[in-house]
């Protein structure tokens, strides 16, 4: 969860040479995780390079929070960030919202309108749901980023711009490229530095941290009493899947501050669904005796599960690259 910088051992910040000027502070994203502080300390490598960047992940898990932070971090964070989303408008409105129109371009278009790429010149432009964007609006988007130039509908000059192309989608990439829904070339485009973020189910030592930012945080929005807690109900929380990741913890919290009329949240305020939920176990019980290579399996194979079979996710966790755990998964016993 990204906010202000705040004082606090428990967050993954980043370094400050990042930031053009002391007077902007930079972000934080509330983590524990040895995998988002790979990615922060991948970001701060990459921010100032102008390479597109692919952030994959689950709904809900922060993808946009993370392209926040990269434009944050950057020498482009005094500059405009603008965001679209390419699954909520149709392909003639999505067109329009990218690249704009000129005067009497269509019925109805009374004035020039500046699209999302001019309004990101020299700063950064994030496409969430990539994936959902139309083939002939994906030819369009590739040209533009490999030309930094495109022609508002209607019009005939050529538009420069110096844009940062941040996208994010909740697809798989692969699968949605096999089947034709998404351009090859414009993958190999935006994925110059590919981000995948994990799901909250896998970083289970975030719940405790995320909550206790979310409920100072609605605390004083609301303007009432801090609640805390109790470790029964935060048990039940950090063993929940969390299906809609930090945005569903965020719900929930918010719920939590206005509706439970105790200082202390006890297992009796939460949902049947987390209240009642069966904890997934977090070890691997592997049986003395068992041949090196089959454990070896049997840890991938776990490792997998907990991150709903996301191989880039996964090799993280394990601390190897993706094409060895692909080369491992090839090659070690099945059974």
């Amino acid at each position: 969860m990204i906010q202000q910088r705040i004082d606090t051992a428990s967050s993954t910040d980043a370094d400050a040479s990042c930031l053009p000027g002391a007077e902007r502070p930079l972000p934080v994203f509330l983590s524990r995780s040895p995998v988002i502080e790979q990615m922060m300390a991948t970001i701060s490598m990459i921010a100032n390079s102008p390479a597109s960047v692919l952030i994959t992940g689950e709904s809900g898990s922060g993808k946009e929070v993370i392209a926040q932070y990269i434009h944050a971090c950057s020498n482009r964070s005094a500059q405009p960030f603008i965001a679209i989303n390419a699954a909520a408008l149709p392909k003639d409105v999505i067109d329009n919202e990218l690249f704009g129109h000129e005067k009497e371009a269509f019925t109805g278009a009374i004035s020039k309108k500046s699209g999302c790429f001019e309004m990101a010149d020299r700063g950064t432009l994030f496409l969430d749901e990539i994936a959902e964007m139309h083939p002939q609006t994906q030819a369009k988007l590739l040209r533009a980023i490999e030309s930094k130039s495109f022609r508002r509908l209607g019009g005939k000059e050529e538009v420069t711009v110096d844009v940062r192309v941040v996208a994010a989608t909740n697809k798989n990439i692969q699968q949605a490229i096999q089947s034709g829904e998404f351009r090859e070339d414009l993958f190999y485009r935006l994925s110059v530095i590919e981000l995948a973020l994990p799901p909250l189910r896998s970083r289970r030592e975030d719940v405790p941290l995320l909550t206790d930012y979310f409920l100072a945080f609605f605390a004083r929005k609301y303007e009432l009493a801090p609640k805390t807690v109790s470790p029964e109900a935060m048990e039940m929380m950090s063993a929940f899947n969390w299906p809609g990741n930090v945005r569903e913890l965020r719900n929930l919290t918010e719920g939590l501050t206005l509706m439970c009329p105790d200082c202390s949240i006890t297992p009796k305020a939460l949902p049947e669904r987390i209240s009642n939920h069966a904890p997934q176990p977090l070890t691997v019980s592997i049986p003395v005796g068992t041949p090196l290579d089959m454990a070896e399996r049997i840890f991938i194979n776990h490792t997998l599960a907990s991150v709903e079979q996301n191989k880039s996710a996964a090799a993280k966790i394990l601390g190897i690259s993706r094409k060895t755990l692909h080369n491992k998964l090839n090659v070690l016993p099945t059974s």
